[in-house]
């Protein structure tokens, strides 16, 4: 698609421009080296609670009324049961005086150089984020092909209560939130208690989208889009190793597998709302167990692996309540982190234990990042797979066997062989509901449901103390990393 069509879907209805950055042709008047990233074309992140009196926010003031730009500002929604202050954002939208979008990387460059240091890391792009999925050309053994699973669906030991969260017996489930494209038809999960459908804050959906709702801002495509079916897989995962979880879809990504940072952060701030209701023990809440984070992006500055973004503080805040992150390495083939995977602490690997490098690194008070990347079936890692320090574990990652909807069925046919009604597979025809896909996403939702299952014998409604415990435990359990002192 050209530069010009890309666009990212807004949780307001409407659909943003998107530009990418190119290093070589980007003008830029300070001495950093710039990486390659998209961003939404005419948004503005600042960090932190602005005032009358911000520098930072008053100098992108002055800078856009010198342009003629016209600047709207809007405040993150916050989670009203927050327990501490919180911290806050900005998103600027900026427009020219015809009302067409604005490109805010010179306006951004301008400020970023002008602003002294810590004025210029509270603000940044509106990043676009991407499901990981194999780079082409990589020598990845098969990217999405239909398959076949032989066997029983997964068999939960626990019988069903009134709620997905909750057993006959009133015992709490661990609830694993997929924060991706949603979950679509699929006899595991239609009609039956393993998803918790249509999770609301207020009478709106948490994520971007509602279940049911068109996920792509374009013509029908002809193919099958390339994420479709990603987070009807990553729950199959899931419910492989774990088949007593509750899995709560929030939909916050494309068919196109893109999410912008900002819309992003907001989802996961009505998550943090859902969780605390649901700890709280408010009726139609569950408290989230496990969040699973299959995408990632790049940000504009080379060597700014220490990225800061009004994203890793929601995470953060998250953590603090006792949810478990899991986020995926990413699909490069490379060492260079990727965000939010980028934000874990530091590990040597031994084995399948994880050592911190550093422990204080490691805090008792709220819960670790984990981050995973993909092993082939022989133990190896992937050749797409990201790796570095700041990788917690690998698990299974290349030919993954999971669910996809059995709604997918792309306009490809199959090749007809002989007489006899003989015909080679149809190779985007998932109607059987099954699949084999390679990617750092489908190994996240393996260490998720291992946490989930470790958790099984740890539901602890409250307080929040005891949950970021508990939490601890199954770390320990899943990963080796020691619980700090």
């Amino acid at each position: 698609m050209p530069e010009s069509e890309l666009r990212v879907r807004d949780h307001a209805g409407g659909w943003r421009p998107v530009r990418e950055l190119d290093p070589a042709e980007a003008p830029c008047r300070r001495d950093v080296r710039l990486a390659p990233t998209r961003y939404v074309a005419d948004r503005l992140i600042v960090r932190g609670l602005p005032g009358e009196d911000d520098e930072t926010l008053a100098l992108i003031r002055e800078q856009s009324a010198a342009r003629g730009l016209v600047l709207v500002e809007e405040e993150l929604e916050l989670a009203p049961m927050r327990r501490e202050v919180p911290r806050r954002g900005v998103v600027l939208h900026l427009t020219q005086p015809d009302g067409d979008a604005a490109d805010v990387w010179d306006l951004l460059d301008e400020v970023a150089d002008r602003a002294g240091d810590e004025a210029r890391k509270r603000v940044g792009l509106d990043h676009v984020l991407m499901g990981h999925r194999p780079k082409p050309g990589l020598a990845v053994l098969s990217d999405r092909e239909p398959s076949h699973h032989v066997g029983p669906a997964p068999r939960r030991e626990l019988g069903a209560g009134p709620a997905p969260w909750l057993s006959a017996d009133g015992a709490l489930r661990p609830v694993v939130a997929v924060v991706d494209s949603g979950i679509g038809a699929h006899p595991w999960f239609d009609g039956s208690p393993v998803v918790i459908r249509d999770a609301e804050v207020d009478g709106r959906p948490i994520g971007t989208y509602t279940e049911d709702e068109p996920v792509t801002g374009h013509e029908p495509q002809t193919e099958l889009a390339p994420y479709f079916g990603h987070g009807t897989f990553i729950a199959g995962v899931v419910h492989q190793v774990c088949p007593d979880a509750a899995i709560l879809p929030v939909r916050v990504m494309s068919t196109d597998g893109s999410v912008r940072e900002w819309d992003l952060a907001r989802s996961l701030e009505r998550l943090l709302e859902y969780h605390l209701r649901g700890v709280d023990g408010m009726e139609g809440y569950a408290p989230v167990d496990v969040v699973v984070l299959a995408l990632g992006f790049q940000p504009e500055l080379l060597e700014d692996d220490d990225y800061e973004g009004v994203l890793r503080g929601i995470l953060r805040d998250l953590r603090r309540q006792g949810v478990l992150v899991v986020a995926s390495a990413g699909n490069d083939g490379r060492e260079q982190p990727v965000f939010p995977a980028g934000w874990a602490p530091h590990v040597h690997r031994v084995g399948n234990r994880a050592e911190p490098l550093d422990h204080g690194d490691l805090r008792a008070d709220y819960t670790p990042l984990l981050v995973v990347t993909a092993a082939n079936p022989n133990g190896t890692l992937a050749d797409f797979a990201n790796d570095g320090p700041w990788v917690t574990c690998l698990r299974p990652g290349t030919n993954v066997l999971s669910t996809m909807p059995t709604t997918a069925d792309g306009a490809l046919l199959p090749q007809e062989i002989g007489d006899g009604g003989r015909e080679s597979v149809d190779p985007d025809d998932y109607t059987g509901g099954f699949a084999t896909w390679s990617g750092t996403s489908f190994a996240a939702p393996v260490l998720a449901g291992e946490l989930a299952r470790s958790l099984m014998g740890e539901r602890i409604p409250g307080p929040i103390d005891g949950r970021v415990a508990a939490a601890w435990s199954a770390v320990r359990d899943t990963t080796g990393l020691p619980i700090p002192g």
